[in-house]
């Protein structure tokens, strides 16, 4: 490998091959650190337009698990009186941008010799890792809520991945796994642990600027649940920063279910950590239904740090922006659809120009959850 694993609360390293997905000392969450990274424009110009054309900037590994990784385009869209540019992340290959930290993740277990392993997802993570689990033959069992969206669990089965249905909110998912984990000592391929699902996440951020002509947007617009977009855009625009490729970072803007809101909490609260909440309520984006945001201390820092702000929406803006998103072509699921309102609530507090342009992160394509979406619509 090219680069190490330390921990990023007690600073302990554990070399260039480790099984674990948090410190085993102390619990905390590991970093993965490149020996060095680069953005050659001229040969990245050169390769082909997916993914994978970052290498000096990525984890190296002799064979990709791969299912393609387009790059996926920036569309202009109108949002009231504004001109923004949507990323649309459902055209990979699952359906949703974590197929990015999938392919990372798998290609990385399947070159340390891991045979099987274990996930907990509301959906669309246990569809991207099955997918790619099956690309490297690895064998997976993966724990979901048994109220997640049927499309979503249908491709976790299509992959053959085992899929374990744990019946109450989602965190109970994450508990029957970590008893799993326990008492089997299986290897966790966490989205949310795992630093090489972010090593894939931050792509997006080297895309964005690539298409924009090696320019930084003034602003990007994401959801967030757990908070692996989050995470992945802020390191990716700060190693383009620190390569001088960008002279600044983006305004990063995140957007919450008001239901299930930990981080607007935080952030409104002047926290330098978030607090799972106490009594969080349904929403119709299940997918941020995750009351733990496991990198809560440095996606705050990311987002002070780049003047950004977090809002959250109301479940009837939630249908709002599902049916506001389809009337102009685009199919995006509610996990989504809270960035049409949020974007204007964000408005509120920063002025947003239409040049540089906002970037916004349609992360997961609306039929992963047509139950929910026949019912509102």
């Amino acid at each position: 490998m090219n680069g190490t694993f330390h921990c990023s609360s007690c600073g302990a390293g554990h070399g260039s091959r480790t099984r674990h997905h948090k410190c085993p000392a102390c619990g905390g969450a590991l970093r993965f650190s490149l020996e060095s990274l680069s953005f050659p424009r001229d040969k990245i110009r050169a390769r082909p337009a997916h993914m994978w054309r970052y290498v000096e900037a990525l984890p190296a590994f002799e064979e990709r698990v791969s299912l393609g990784e387009p790059m996926t385009p920036l569309l202009p869209l109108h949002i009231g009186d504004l001109r923004v540019l949507a990323k649309c992340e459902f055209g990979l290959p699952s359906g949703s941008y974590k197929d990015r930290g999938a392919a990372v993740l798998m290609s990385y277990l399947r070159a340390v010799g891991v045979e099987e392993a274990v996930e907990d997802s509301s959906g669309n993570a246990g569809a991207a890792a099955a997918a790619y689990a099956a690309r490297a033959g690895i064998r997976l069992k993966i724990f979901c809520p048994a109220t997640a969206a049927a499309g979503k669990l249908l491709q976790i089965r299509l992959f053959n991945a085992e899929l374990v249905r744990v019946e109450g909110p989602r965190p109970r998912a994450t508990a029957a796994l970590l008893d799993y984990v326990e008492e089997s000592g299986a290897v966790y391929a966490s989205h949310l642990w795992h630093p090489l699902f972010v090593e894939g996440v931050k792509t997006m951020a080297f895309e964005i600027v690539e298409q924009l002509g090696w320019t930084a947007p003034h602003s990007v617009v994401f959801s967030v649940g757990a908070g692996s977009i989050a995470l992945g855009l802020y390191r990716g625009f700060k190693e383009l920063r620190d390569a001088a490729v960008i002279p600044r970072l983006p305004r990063l803007i995140a957007v919450q279910a008001r239901n299930v809101c930990p981080l607007y909490t935080a952030f409104r609260g002047g926290a330098d950590r978030v607090v799972p909440p106490i009594d969080p309520r349904p929403t119709l984006a299940e997918g941020l239904a995750m009351p733990a945001v496991v990198h809560g201390a440095e996606i705050l820092e990311g987002l002070r740090e780049s003047g950004g702000t977090v809002v959250a929406v109301e479940e009837e803006e939630i249908v709002a922006g599902v049916k506001n998103f389809g009337a102009r072509g685009f199919c995006v699921e509610p996990t989504t659809a809270v960035l049409w309102s949020g974007l204007e609530r964000a408005r509120e507090e920063i002025a947003i120009p239409a040049d540089p342009p906002a970037v916004l992160i349609l992360s997961g394509h609306g039929l992963k959850a047509t139950q929910s979406m026949a019912e509102l619509l």
